[in-house]
């Protein structure tokens, strides 16, 4: 089979094939050639590679493994319309014959198509990437050449492992570059890094001095200046073009009319968005804000909100105690009804005891009433009396 292994320079290319090829020599004990790209150490791990021209592979055995270190220096690009090689050519029967064939470049673009086009499963290429001058290399691997092997995000279409320089090979060969890749950080992650320390405190900043600013407009803003910025909208309005009109209602994002230049005033921001619930329900976790809206969270993040809960530390005690208060609430409206049957309180007012004239000649004063009443209803003589036959 044909297998591709490209790569910037410094990226390991030669260091990882020589790994991989003679992993499979011992595994499967087969003969090995190479192009002389690279020199074995006389009685090392490599010393019983053959060295070959690459146009001659055809005379060696069957079932050996080839290794062509720099391929577009034996495999270069040809003009459109030109003869195939008969060494290029022949690459199309490899198989019958058991030869698999380990071609090393930096991009596949450099070596000729009609090989490029060979490679294919259970052959496959695979594309070394160096991060910050380490010792390892994310390797993509596809079962047939990506053109675009070098671009972000071409992992996507393949497979991505990460794997360490195997540094006991430095010691099978002499290369024939030197090894000067220094470790350095990309200028990518020091802006990233910059950028995470410098925006919340800017934002900060910027935070302060408009709330001082508000402040002191509230504070020395008179009642005719007042008026005056009441009725300023008017005047401005009054004062634009059609363009211009057309311009400050046009929203800044489509299906949100809220978003327009003309409504920045009433819709400045009056409260910040939290995770307020985080639930976890089998494999998914969501966390939601105090309005009841769906938070964009990560994973991590919402499982541990849901194991550790959330601390809002701008929230004043009087915001606490109004959440808190709604538990109250089911005791205040029983006694509601309770307190609605409760009857007004009446006002009492003393009579005063009438003065007691004198008794005049068959006048009937207050202790003749009771005397009388029970002369007519024996129950209710309460004062004796010796009225002797009008007791029954």
């Amino acid at each position: 089979m044909l297998y591709l292994i490209s790569g910037a320079n410094g990226a390991g290319k030669t260091l990882n094939t020589l790994k991989w090829v003679r992993e499979r020599q011992l595994k499967e004990n087969r003969p090995v050639c190479h192009n002389g790209r690279f020199e074995p150490v006389p009685g090392g791990e490599l010393d019983g590679w053959k060295k070959i021209d690459f146009k001659d592979w055809q005379a060696e055995p069957d079932g050996t493994i080839f290794l062509i270190d720099e391929a577009h220096n034996d495999l270069p690009n040809r003009p459109a319309g030109s003869t195939v090689p008969e060494s290029v050519k022949m690459l199309a029967e490899h198989r019958r014959r058991g030869f698999d064939f380990y071609m090393v470049t930096q991009h596949p673009q450099n070596i000729d198509s009609f090989v490029r086009r060979l490679i294919g499963p259970p052959g496959w290429h695979r594309h070394l990437k160096r991060s910050f001058g380490v010792d390892m290399v994310s390797v993509l691997e596809w079962s047939a050449v990506n053109p675009n092997c070098e671009k972000d995000g071409s992992g996507k279409t393949g497979t991505v492992t990460m794997q360490a320089f195997p540094k006991e090979v430095y010691g099978w060969y002499k290369s024939a570059s030197l090894h000067t890749g220094k470790k350095k950080l990309p200028a990518k992650l020091w802006v990233f890094l910059a950028c995470v320390l410098l925006i919340p405190l800017l934002i900060w900043l910027a935070g302060s001095k408009l709330l001082t600013k508000t402040e002191a407009k509230a504070a020395t803003k008179p009642a005719s200046q007042v008026e005056t910025i009441a009725t300023a909208p008017q005047a401005v309005a009054a004062k634009l073009t059609p363009e211009q009109y057309i311009e400050q209602r046009s929203p800044r994002l489509p299906d949100f009319l809220h978003t327009a230049p003309a409504y920045d005033e009433v819709t400045k921001p009056t409260v910040a968005p939290y995770p307020a619930a985080c639930i976890t329900m089998g494999k998914t976790c969501k966390c939601y804000t105090q309005q009841a809206t769906l938070m964009q969270v990560s994973g991590p993040v919402c499982l541990q909100i849901v194991a550790q809960g959330f601390f809002v530390d701008w929230q004043q005690q009087s915001q606490q105690a109004a959440q808190q208060g709604p538990q109250m609430l089911p005791q205040q409206v029983r006694m509601q009804p309770m307190q609605a049957m409760q009857p007004p309180p009446q006002q009492v007012r003393s009579v005063p005891t009438p003065k007691l004239e004198p008794n005049l000649p068959g006048q009937i004063t207050q202790s003749d009433i009771p005397q009388a009443l029970g002369i007519r209803n024996p129950a209710f003589n309460v004062y004796p009396h010796n009225s002797g036959s009008q007791g029954g």
